[in-house]
């Protein structure tokens, strides 16, 4: 039987773009812009400013036990832009903010929509619609977040340079209102006989794919424990990364070189994320984990030894390429391994121990750096992390082939 052609399947691919590119590239890898100067008006450690994406990655956590079911039960187009109005409200109420309870509070405002809005919808939608090339979309969807970062950590960084924080949290709350708010109204969330899904599936794939298992026999399987253990270790090292622009500066280097080592992140991070989707599509799923692992490793073990700022800059775009195990590896196995069936549910609650970790990660290296005045030891742990996650990951696919 012939497969119907639809355009249906690249509208939602390039709603997806959008989504990681503005929500990625702005709640999460420009907030770290905010540290310093709302700390120096509130005269406050820098510990006690990332306590707001503490509690935001606490609140995402949480809210991850309830997102997969409620994403099944909703129309997934109105809850998307029902979240994408919360958050985009709650960016626009802290140019008001003069106390950091306001900031805890929006935030933590901000984490209970963020896994409905951007965790989970870019997987969820993309494994609706699409049943070949998944791998290579979700690559480059979730790439572009790290290109969001690098458009908006400059523009942010100039808009608080001239207006005050309080003008790049408006900058911000705009963009989000004005542009996802639309697009997610836009969004068909399931194929039909008129927009069917792209590709086609031999039968037994069609059953492995579409039917799959529920999260509760996931459970009885090792290869889940190992795979949720990877997103935990692998979300505390994306957690670190707000971190990267302090130590730089730490070391002695000027803001603006500093700001050249993180975009040197999110560059790698966005070439990592799309060429991982790619080679997953194409090679062994080991043999990738090993090389995209290895570069996480190489990265950060760079940052604890290296001083020299061009030298730090290639550190942080190889670190950054071993990003695209988290965000795209991650799930793609998790839809491979599991299927469609409880898809939304599984990846919520691996999810959630990757919020919970990163919840811990900003604070925790925040407070290694006040305790002993540098990063090294947050770097150390970000190094261990790729190491165990890989082990786990590849003795449990192994038993399992």
């Amino acid at each position: 039987m012939t497969q119907k052609r639809t355009i249906t399947p690249w509208a939602i691919f390039i709603v997806c773009c959008f989504i990681s590119m503005i929500g990625f590239g702005l709640i999460v890898n420009t907030i770290g812009l905010f540290f310093g100067p709302i700390s120096q008006e509130f005269h406050v450690g820098r510990a006690s400013v990332a306590l707001m994406t503490t509690l935001q990655n606490a609140a995402a956590a949480i809210s991850l036990l309830f997102a997969g079911k409620v994403m099944k039960k909703v129309n997934l187009r109105w809850l998307l832009t029902a979240c994408f109005s919360i958050i985009a409200i709650s960016m626009l109420t802290l140019a008001a903010a003069h106390s950091l309870t306001h900031f805890y509070i929006a935030w933590i405002i901000i984490g209970i929509c963020q896994p409905i809005a951007i965790t989970l919808s870019i997987p969820v939608l993309l494994s609706n619609w699409f049943n070949q090339k998944l791998g290579t979309v979700m690559g480059i969807s979730l790439g572009l977040s790290a290109f969001g970062g690098t458009i908006f950590n400059p523009i942010i960084a100039d808009i608080i340079t001239k207006f005050g924080w309080r003008g790049g949290f408006i900058a911000e709350g705009l963009l989000i209102g004005l542009i996802l708010m639309p697009l997610a109204a836009s969004i068909r969330p399931n194929p039909d006989e008129k927009h069917p899904a792209y590709g086609t599936t031999t039968k037994s794939e069609s059953n492995s794919l579409l039917n799959g298992i529920t999260l509760k026999e996931a459970l009885h399987q090792p290869v889940f424990y190992a795979l949720a253990f990877a997103m935990l270790a692998l979300q505390f090292v994306s957690g670190s990364v707000q971190h990267i622009s302090g130590h730089i500066t730490n070391l002695g280097i000027s803001p603006v070189l500093a700001a050249s080592v993180v975009s040197g992140v999110m560059i790698g991070a966005a070439v990592g994320k799309i060429s991982i989707g790619y080679f997953l599509d194409k090679l062994s799923p080991i043999l990738v984990l090993l090389v995209y692992s290895l570069f996480g490793i190489l990265g950060w073990s760079g940052q604890i030894f290296l001083t020299n700022s061009t030298l730090l800059t290639i550190s942080a775009f190889i670190l950054g390429l071993g990003q695209g195990v988290c965000l795209v590896a991650l799930p793609y196995l998790i839809q491979k391994q599991f299927g469609e069936k409880d898809y939304s549910n599984i990846l919520s609650v691996v999810n959630m121990l990757g919020a919970f970790a990163m919840s811990l990660s900003v604070y925790l290296v925040g407070l290694f750096f006040d305790q002993t005045h540098s990063y090294n030891l947050g770097w150390t742990i970000n190094v261990i992390a790729y190491i165990l996650s890989f082990i786990a990951i590849f003795i449990t696919l192994r038993k399992k082939a």
